[in-house]
């Protein structure tokens, strides 16, 4: 079955399994691509744009993913999560001669939002959509880490600075996709590792620089062995300086491209397409997701179990779709930030609730519609009738709409995966935040006066503001940021911690995938005289510059 999306008007296939699936959970096919719907679920997540403001309940200043100037009151979290108010006191009844959804934005503008979503944080102030953080700065869409600044997606790590998509690892900086590993500097997708400096693709290796694609080494340069003396000499000069480490960059850039690669960053899957997985089967289209089974079109997805259309959702979601931000949630469709809650339909920010529709802020209700409470049998009968006008409008099915978005499209993480000026995301239907965070021009030492060498930083730093030598913005250097650089021989970065994150970003592949056939050309391999026939779906591109295998060539070669 082929429609045409209603956003981007571009056709797009909605296949035998998803039409099985949209059956199942008794919805309609989405009027919308796969993409347009990606970016219709995360305008609703900003993790990363924090604003000071004041608790509109006790009235103290508090740090927050909300500016002053919002149509709805915000409180602390601890506040939020009190029970002093209940947000079943701001129901309303449905009007069925109104819109449901402009009933539906109206009861957004009346319910507190929570100032942030940081559970359990001890001395993390900073940070938000966490959990169980202790002593980090921010770091976001992060769990159980300690001493930590800089980040996304970092779980269960400690001093790990500047960093995305880590685990279980400790002294990390500036890696990305790396699971157990011990002071590594500058890692692309390593495991099991210690002492790594530019190194991509490794596994249980140590002592390794500008290396790519080695198993059980140590001590190596340019995949070629060395003496220890010849590693901690080039060691030392890399990180001598600022200007030094600059370089290396984009030395290792030059040399990764060489590099062989398999077509997609997959452990212990099957029969899956996308990448960035581990442990998952049958799942098409999945992203930074672990521990999938029979998914489609997922991403930062841990555990989830049937599901369609998920980003951010953890804890074995299961039976879900068209959902943002959940943990263990069953049977919950076109909703947001949805925790431990089943049964439920467009809502945003329910916790520990059962059967919901066109609820926000609730907290461990059942039955309610637009917060308003119900009967079983009056709550399926009045259900029924806004779904069957929801119909008529052509929407149901759908996630909720963009305008019901509390943030700027500029605020939110789809920015990061799908840029739009402030133009494109208006004609498309988004908001936009024009109050943004950050400060300019207050800089106390200008961006050339930088110093290139940790040695010459003294604590005295920690009282100046720097300029990012990118986007202009004032940044500081913080204590525990200060006696990490020490600690590791670390010159001071010249760029703010958006911008650094954006650097690490842009090494990753994209979210998109091209078919494609592997290039292998080797005669010793399965496929003998002829070239290799294995076709895929990648997200390396066709004019990407490097080597791109099936696993099948990839494992004769490398493992």
């Amino acid at each position: 079955m082929e429609k045409q999306c209603k956003t981007c008007g571009e056709n797009f296939e909605v296949e035998k399994e998803d039409l099985n699936f949209y059956e199942k959970m008794r919805s309609p096919t989405p009027n919308y691509c796969p993409e347009c719907r990606i970016m219709r679920r995360l305008c609703f997540r900003n993790e990363r744009t924090l604003y000071k403001r004041t608790c509109s309940k006790s009235g103290k200043s508090i740090i927050s993913i909300y500016p002053e100037n919002t149509p709805f009151s915000v409180y602390d979290q601890h506040v939020w999560w009190g029970d002093d108010w209940d947000a079943i006191d701001y129901g309303q009844g449905y009007d069925p001669s109104r819109p449901f959804f402009d009933q539906f934005l109206e009861l957004r503008n009346k319910i507190p939002r929570i100032s942030l979503l940081n559970i359990n944080g001890v001395n993390s102030d900073y940070v938000n959509n966490s959990e169980d953080n202790k002593n980090c700065y921010l770091i976001f869409a992060a769990q159980k880490n300690e001493d930590s600044m800089y980040g996304r997606l970092i779980y269960r790590s400690k001093f790990a600075i500047d960093n995305d998509f880590i685990q279980d690892s400790e002294f990390l900086y500036e890696c990305i996709d790396c699971r157990k590993c011990y002071q590594c500097f500058h890692a692309d997708s390593c495991e099991n590792s210690i002492d790594l400096l530019f190194c991509f693709n490794l596994r249980d290796c140590q002592n390794c620089i500008f290396s790519t694609n080695l198993r059980h080494k140590s001590y190596c340069i340019f995949n070629q062995p060395v003496s220890k003396e010849e590693y901690e000499k080039k060691k030392r000069e890399i990180l001598s300086s600022h200007e030094k480490l600059e370089e290396a960059k984009i030395e290792f850039e030059n040399f990764k491209k060489k590099a062989l690669v398999k077509y997609s960053h997959q452990v212990k899957c099957k029969n899956a397409t996308g990448d960035y997985m581990y442990n998952c089967h049958d799942v098409v289209r999945g992203f930074d997701s672990e521990n999938a089974k029979n998914c489609r079109y997922i991403a930062d997805a841990e555990g989830p179990i049937d599901c369609w259309d998920l980003n951010n959702c953890y804890y074995k979601p299961e039976l879900n779709l068209d959902v943002m931000a959940a943990l263990q949630t069953y049977n919950v469709k076109h909703s947001a930030y949805v925790l431990y809650t089943s049964n439920s339909e467009y809502s945003d920010s329910l916790h520990n609730c059962d059967s919901c529709f066109g609820c926000i802020g609730l907290k461990k209700k059942k039955y309610c519609i637009l917060n308003k409470q119900y009967g079983k049998e009056e709550y399926e009968k009045t259900k029924e009738k806004i779904i069957e006008s929801l119909k008529k409008e052509g929407v149901y099915g759908d996630f909720l709409p963009s305008f019901l978005s509390p943030h700027g499209y500029n605020e939110t993480l789809i920015q990061e995966y799908a840029p739009l000026t402030e133009k494109e995301a208006m004609e498309k239907g988004f908001n936009w935040q024009n109050q943004t965070s950050g400060t300019y021009g207050k800089e106390t030492i200008k961006e050339k006066e930088i110093p290139e060498t940790i040695g010459e930083v003294s604590e005295d730093i920690l009282n100046q503001v720097l300029v990012c030598q990118d986007c202009k913005k004032n940044f500081r250097i913080t204590k525990g940021e200060f006696d990490f650089y020490k600690r590791m021989g670390l010159p001071l970065p010249h760029k703010d911690f958006e911008c650094r994150h954006q650097d690490r970003m842009k090494k990753r592949n994209p979210r998109q995938l091209w078919h494609r056939t592997c290039i292998c050309e080797l005669t010793n391999h399965v496929h003998g005289e002829k070239k290799c026939e294995n076709e895929f779906e990648t997200s390396y591109s066709p004019d990407r510059p490097e080597t791109v295998y099936c696993e099948t060539c990839y494992q004769q070669e490398v493992y």
